[in-house]
């Protein structure tokens, strides 16, 4: 572990507030305080114990959920599986795959069309990677109006406006929110392991990279909570825990041509990885 002031540097890089460690150590001593054994920190809780049950002697006392944890922290957490199953990622020369609510779907080309697509999938807002590949995802959409450019956020609507707007607005990108991530899971983006986040490379570039915003926009968040306005507009629930999204969550680029066919692209293997969409356009240019 790191220690006095390393610890706090270390945690400010990564978008952790420095009391990140005694925070959960709290909660969880708050949990174990009863005669149950302790609950698993990484299983999200969806309701607390009930009052009326004879099964949790201490209900009456504090109980944890993901929710009591900081927002900032959430994002650290196992997510709660997707509502659809993650399908294997489309390869070039496959039909775009189709997601269950057609959301993306009815905004890609179909044959006799001409909807020339860059879809971005992003990691959870307030990433410096994902930053990176926002801007530019936003620079291409502003010189290349003849194509359609999406960006996909599993994060909540709330969250990833206030991101958007952090990091210089979306130019002329179509941003579409997929809070139980089904389109995701429909592209063949799951939950990625150790290697995926906390590999060497993609360690070190974290500690060299800037336009870590987690904190910043999770204050915001917290600030103006009101998420029950997201159901009116039609924007879907956000799981317990993933108002910032998920660190875990795989990231994902691809060009789709004006019939519907994947031209480019694939899944990110490491979290810093970048997606080259450039070369994306340059196809479906041709």
């Amino acid at each position: 572990m790191f220690s006095g002031l390393a610890q706090k540097a270390a945690l400010k890089k990564i978008g952790l507030p420095s009391d990140t460690f005694s925070q959960i150590s709290n909660a969880f001593n708050n949990d174990t305080s009863s005669s149950q054994p302790p609950r698993q920190p990484n299983k999200l809780r969806k309701s607390p114990p009930d009052p009326n049950s004879n099964n949790d002697a201490s209900n009456n006392k504090s109980w944890f959920s993901v929710s009591s944890l900081p927002l900032t922290v959430q994002p650290w957490l196992s997510p709660p599986p997707p509502p659809v199953p993650v399908s294997k990622p489309p390869r070039i020369g496959d039909l775009a795959p189709t997601d269950p609510d057609r959301q993306l779907s009815t905004q890609l080309g179909s044959p006799g069309g001409n909807r020339k697509t860059i879809i971005v999938f992003l990691r959870c807002v307030g990433c410096a990677f994902a930053q990176q590949t926002f801007v530019d995802l936003r620079t291409l959409s502003l010189q290349h109006r003849d194509l359609v450019f999406i960006a996909v956020s599993h994060s909540s609507p709330a969250a990833t406006e206030k991101w958007v707007s952090l990091v210089g607005g979306k130019g002329n990108v179509k941003i579409m929110h997929d809070p139980q991530r089904k389109i995701y899971s429909s592209w063949g983006l799951g939950t990625g392991g150790w290697g995926y986040l906390l590999n060497v490379n993609t360690q070190m570039n974290g500690f060299k990279t800037k336009g870590w915003l987690g904190t910043t926009v999770a204050a915001s968040v917290e600030r103006t909570e009101g998420f029950s306005s997201m159901k009116r507009q039609g924007q879907g629930d956000v799981e317990e825990g993933m108002k910032m999204g998920n660190k875990w969550q795989e990231a994902g680029g691809w060009a789709v041509d004006g019939k519907g066919r994947v031209v480019w692209g694939g899944k990110l293997g490491r979290a810093d990885e970048s997606l080259g969409l450039e070369e994306g356009v340059k196809l479906l240019k041709l």
